[in-house]
């Protein structure tokens, strides 16, 4: 393998080294008698994910998924710990045992000091983009912006044998939730189709990745030649699932009901073609099917879970997030992703149970984020939601630059989204002016002149005074410091009013720290894990310590999350 760099200080390698052989010395040898400890370990996470999907669609889930519900250890009152509710910082999360605050991941993008364009959480200028003809000159994905470290590298101090693969539709979920030295890191290429990889993990893909990639697309001709179709062997009564032609969903492929074209199929399409059924693949449940498929081989070609060396096995379903972007969590296209998924999830642990062995490998389940449902079925449902257009933040950021120039006699902007505003540092000292000032006048100055939508503005000041001086802190205060990073966060972060969807005309999305965004599912499946359900506060940053314990490995006390008690 080739890692071009290591993300991850000195210092906490020097920790893990350390804990590693104080380890060794009180418990040996380091791994437990085989038959006790499991082989395999599977993280899984289907991207927004909410709780109440297992819950309305239990009675249909008899596959991968069903297993978690009806046989493992559920913890259903677990809540994200941070306000940035994205899926970078999300998969992040889930992998590290740590918050956004110490594994850097902030959001899916940020806008670094005196920049004006956002910096995407994976991207890697070091590293190139491997594909099945090898490296290429596109710049590459890695985990040099994540400061910690993951399961895969926390077992592989310990036991250099362990090994990991890592694939999903999404870069980010991908590498986020695999740490720093998996073997195999895999997602999906939406420009070209195939599984791709970088630099950083590989210099070739392994010969049967390129095997699969030589075979997607008449594997997709085949299943998917005629379009998307519902599945029909099911009812839905009582699932809560809404009507196939709700208000707000946005339109695709030119539909909003079932069935769903396929794209053009040529017998040799060109590259136009192939970026469109790429895309297909991305946004519908194809690429979750693909996902799996790849999670088959895995299995087999690099023989996880063969024997003592514990390995682990990194599951990312991106397509209930894809499709629910766009139609919403009630809605009959996410609700036929998600039993699709239950499907595939299922044909992969029979592979488990046969290959690895039953109850010799164990399994967590969790979302890198909710979501809100459509403004429109909240509005039926009797909630106050609604759209707020673009052209609200744009005239409220407009409104606060002027404020502020008449204050300083410059408004030292450089960038704004939704997340917040970047101000120029270089311009505040320059001007002799104080930054703590300039932020706090611009934050207030945006309430001012936002109050129909904007709930707070948050400085960066009053954020880095919980993340890293010890400020004590409750509610969104703690949790936006959690999502806190002194280059990444903005100097204003933007927090809209509850049920307030922010430049969106149709569909819908996640990023705040409101309940519907935080909420997610959180289960363990295995030997060790009951089928039981405990209302323990928890979250997606325990899964690690948990998993660790049940592994009978010593637990990093710097780790935000704790091992959850599952007797």
């Amino acid at each position: 393998m080739t890692h071009r760099r290591r993300a991850v200080p000195y210092a906490a390698l020097a920790t893990l080294f350390s804990m590693s052989l104080s380890a060794q010395e009180s418990v040996s040898p380091v791994a437990p008698k085989a038959p006790e400890r499991p082989r395999l370990v599977v993280m899984v996470a289907v991207d927004q994910l909410i709780p109440e999907q297992l819950e309305r669609l239990a009675p249909l889930l008899d596959g991968g998924l069903g297993r978690f519900v009806r046989g493992g250890s559920m913890f259903p009152r677990a809540r994200l710990q941070y306000g940035d509710t994205e899926t970078g910082p999300g998969h992040a999360t889930y992998g590290t045992g740590m918050n956004p605050l110490h594994h850097g991941l902030v959001g899916n993008d940020w806008v670094l000091p005196e920049q004006k364009a956002p910096s995407y959480c994976v991207s890697d200028p070091d590293s190139k983009s491997v594909t099945s003809e090898g490296p290429t000159s596109r710049d590459g994905r890695s985990p040099h912006n994540i400061r910690a470290i993951g399961l895969c590298d926390r077992l592989k101090a310990l036991d250099p044998e362990s090994k990991a693969f890592a694939v999903s539709s999404k870069d980010r979920s991908a590498i986020g939730m695999s740490g720093q030295h998996p073997d195999v890191v895999l997602w999906w290429d939406r420009t070209h189709g195939g599984f791709v990889s970088s630099t950083w993990y590989v210099e070739a893909l392994p010969p049967w990745v390129i095997e699969f990639n030589g075979q997607w697309l008449s594997a997709f001709t085949r299943d998917w030649g005629r379009g998307w179709s519902a599945l029909d062997s099911v009812s839905l009564e009582g699932t809560d699932t809404a009507r196939d032609d709700a208000p707000g969903e946005v339109a695709w492929r030119g539909r909003s009901v079932f069935p769903y074209p396929a794209p053009d199929l040529p017998e040799r399409p060109d590259a136009a073609a192939m970026a469109e059924i790429a895309a297909v693949v991305y946004g519908s449940p194809a690429g979750d099917r693909f996902v799996c498929d790849l999670a088959r081989r895995a299995v087999g070609e690099m023989q996880l879970g063969s024997d003592e060396h514990t390995d682990v096995l990194y599951v990312s379903l991106s397509s209930c997030d894809t499709v629910g972007h766009a139609f919403g969590p009630r809605s009959r296209e996410v609700t036929d992703v998600l039993l699709r998924a239950d499907r595939e999830l299922e044909l992969l642990f029979q592979d488990l149970d046969r290959q690895v062995g039953v109850g010799r490998w164990i399994a967590s389940l969790t979302a890198d984020h909710g979501v809100m449902d459509l403004p429109e079925a909240l509005v039926q449902r009797g909630i106050g939601a609604e759209r707020v257009e673009a052209s609200a933040l744009s005239a409220s950021v407009k409104a606060m630059r002027k404020r502020v120039e008449q204050e300083f006699g410059d408004d030292f902007f450089l960038f704004y989204d939704s997340r917040g505003v970047r101000l120029s540092w270089k311009r505040i000292e320059a001007a002799g002016k104080s930054l703590k000032q300039v932020r706090e006048f611009a934050a207030r100055a945006l309430e001012l002149e936002s109050a129909a939508w904007l709930e707070r503005a948050w400085t960066w000041d009053e954020l880095e005074g919980v993340a890293r001086q010890g400020e004590p802190a409750q509610g969104w205060r703690r949790s936006w410091a959690n999502s806190f990073d002194e280059q990444r966060t903005p100097d204003v972060v933007i927090q809209s009013k509850p049920w307030k969807l922010l430049a969106m005309g149709s569909g819908t999305t996640h990023g705040t720290p409101y309940e519907y965004d935080t909420r997610i599912p959180l289960a363990f499946y295995g030997l060790g894990f009951p089928a039981r359900a405990s209302f323990e506060p928890a979250s997606s940053v325990d899964a690690v310590p948990t998993l660790l314990a049940a592994l009978g490995m010593p637990l990093d006390p710097n780790f935000d999350g704790r091992a959850l008690s599952v007797r």
